[in-house]
This record gives structure tokens, C-alpha cells and sequence, in this order.
């Protein structure tokens, strides 16, 4: 158990990042686990010929199934929208004594398999930092880069909806709903599964980073020499991976088609760019569906900054659940 100490300076500089870097080491490590996840299955089958061409096994080395990843290939982001040039230079420039230690930590740290390769590694820290820096900005490029602005859209619509949890219900409405290995006592974040030491947060906030290849884990940082830090998994990461339900016919009919796909997709909610690049629908056509389904109180709506999310409500849940007694063809065509 981990337990991260807050006090009142620290519930106001709680904030949310989006990191580029980050979703690369988690595809990766998605990658190279020998025991997928069902979520990713699609992902992966797509990317399998991409991912032939990559030479990663310096990340496999230092991602080990049970241990520790060296955190000077994730440095938490600066920025709550990091760009991946700026956080791959970061990783260039790591100290070579920070480049060491973690090396050794990872090599050590519950008998790594790859504790030889580590080795190898450890002969020449210049040239190991540069090559692990060489394999994420070469998965960046194969495997995240062309899915990013879907991917983050996903990240912007999940931190948004936790930034109204946080307005609403405080750090007790947060991380009551954020991880089911999370919990929040008395000004106490505690992580059941972790067996880090203890930290208090001493002012410095936490920073809240989503992820779409982090399902169905977490990640703490707790190192005194990084800002504390939190990667959980994003709602509606499944959104990406596979094709959204089709709407049962008897709602199609009595909506048009597309309508009624874009009232199923309503869950997790959703901005109209998302829904628009998701379906590959222009953003006035999203924008007018939206719109008549929020007219007729099947869907509501809420502003968060220049945002407007779109969120079904309990009539339009009401609406599909009567219709899914009707036989449906699990056709997919938008009309």
C-alpha cells in the first residue's frame, strides 16, 4: 500500500496533462506484453505490420512484466498539452547518474530477465540514453503519431469530465470514481497495490495523467526527484479500438440512422469533433444530430472551458432500453 499525503495547498494544485511520451511507453509495453489485453486486440491486429519494422528491444529490456521502468523515460509532463519533441529532448538530456541508477534499479528490482541486456547497457550510458531515446521517438512515429488526434481527443474529453468531478465533488468525488485500487481517507490518497514509499505531497499538487493504453492500470510516481505524479486509465479508450455499438433498428427507425448512432455513442460523453472524426461525419452534420437530440431531451449538454460535451440522458436511455427488445441487423452505415 502507497499512500500519498495531502495537505490544503496541495488540493489547489492538483492538475491534469495529457502526454504524448507517456501513451508511447504504454503502446509499447502493450506491445510487448505476452499476455494481451482484450481491449487492444483490434489495435494491435492493425498495427502488426508496423510494428515488424521497429527494433525496440532496449524498451523491452527496461519494461519488465512485474517491476520497475526507469522514470527518466517518462518524466512528468510540464505542460497540460506536451508536445513530443519536448518530452523526448527531456529524455535526451536526463542526467547520465539518474540514466544509471534507474538502469540499475530496473536490472535489480525483482530479478529482471533482461538483467543481461541491462549490462550491456550499463558499459556505455551516452549511447544507451540516446538509443532507448531512438526506439520512443520510432514507435512514436509507427504506432501513436497517426492515431493521435483521435487519441487525444479521448484524453481532452476524459479530463475534462474529470475536471468537473474535481468542481463538483472535490478530490473525494475525483478519486472515489478514478481507479477501483484508489481510495480517500481523511486527506490520504491510498494505493492498495502499490509498494512504493509513502509521500507527502508537501504543496507541489499532484499531476493526473490519462492514458488510452494504460486500461486496466495504474501508475504512480513517487520518486522525491520527479513531480508526483498519477497515470490512470482514460474513459472511452475502447472507443478506439473497436467499432461502437449499432443502434438497434427499432431506433434507427424511429430516429435515422445516423441520429441514433451518434445517441448510442453518448457513452462516455462526448464534444462534436470527437463524435465527427469517430464516424468520419462532418462537423456541421454532428453538430445538427446533436443539436435535435438535445431539443427532444434525449441528450444534455455542458460547457467546460471552450468545450461543449454531450452526454445522453436518463429519457434517451430510457428510449434505447425500450428499443433493445426489437431484432436488430448490426448494421453500421451511417446515412
Amino acid at each position: 500500500m502507497t499512500v500519498l499525503r495531502f495537505t490544503q495547498a496541495d488540493a489547489l494544485r492538483c492538475r491534469f496533462g495529457a502526454s504524448p511520451l507517456w501513451e508511447t511507453m504504454s503502446a509499447v509495453r502493450v506491445l510487448h506484453q505476452s499476455r494481451r489485453r482484450s481491449l487492444y486486440d483490434d489495435w494491435l491486429d492493425t498495427k502488426r505490420d508496423a510494428a515488424a519494422g521497429l527494433d525496440l528491444r532496449g524498451l523491452k529490456a527496461v519494461q519488465p512484466r512485474a517491476g520497475f521502468t526507469p522514470d527518466f523515460l517518462t518524466p512528468p509532463p510540464k505542460a497540460s498539452r506536451a508536445k513530443f519533441a519536448t518530452e523526448i529532448a527531456r529524455v535526451r538530456g536526463a542526467s547520465l547518474e539518474k540514466v544509471r541508477a534507474e538502469l540499475v534499479q530496473s536490472r535489480d528490482e525483482l530479478q529482471n530477465p533482461a538483467a543481461p541486456e541491462i549490462d550491456k547497457m550499463l558499459a556505455d550510458l551516452p549511447g544507451t540514453r540516446e538509443r532507448l531515446a531512438d526506439e520512443i521517438e520510432s514507435a512514436w512515429e509507427a504506432l501513436v503519431r497517426p492515431d493521435w488526434p483521435m487519441i487525444s481527443r479521448v484524453l481532452e474529453d476524459d479530463i475534462a469530465y474529470r475536471g468537473r468531478q474535481l468542481t463538483d465533488g472535490g478530490l473525494a468525488g475525483l478519486f472515489d470514481d478514478l481507479h477501483p485500487t484508489l481510495s480517500w481517507e481523511n486527506d490520504r490518497l491510498i494505493a492498495t497495490r502499490y509498494r512504493s514509499a509513502d509521500r507527502d505531497l508537501s504543496g507541489q499538487g499532484l499531476l493526473l495523467v490519462p492514458g488510452v493504453f494504460a486500461w486496466p492500470h495504474l501508475v504512480m510516481v513517487v520518486d522525491p526527484a520527479y513531480h508526483p505524479t498519477l497515470v490512470y486509465p482514460a474513459r472511452g479508450a475502447a472507443r478506439l479500438w473497436s467499432d461502437a455499438p449499432a443502434p438497434p433498428d427499432a431506433l434507427a427507425r424511429l430516429l435515422g440512422r445516423t441520429r441514433a448512432t451518434l445517441l448510442v455513442a453518448l457513452d462516455p460523453p462526448a464534444t462534436t469533433s470527437a463524435l465527427a472524426t469517430q464516424y468520419g461525419l462532418a462537423l456541421a452534420t454532428v453538430a445538427e444530430h446533436l443539436s435535435a437530440l438535445s431539443d427532444a431531451g434525449l441528450a444534455t449538454r455542458r460547457r467546460t472551458g471552450h468545450q461543449v460535451h454531450y452526454r445522453r440522458s436518463e429519457v434517451g436511455q430510457a428510449v434505447i432500453d425500450a428499443s433493445v427488445g426489437q431484432p436488430s441487423s448490426g448494421v453500421r452505415m451511417l446515412t
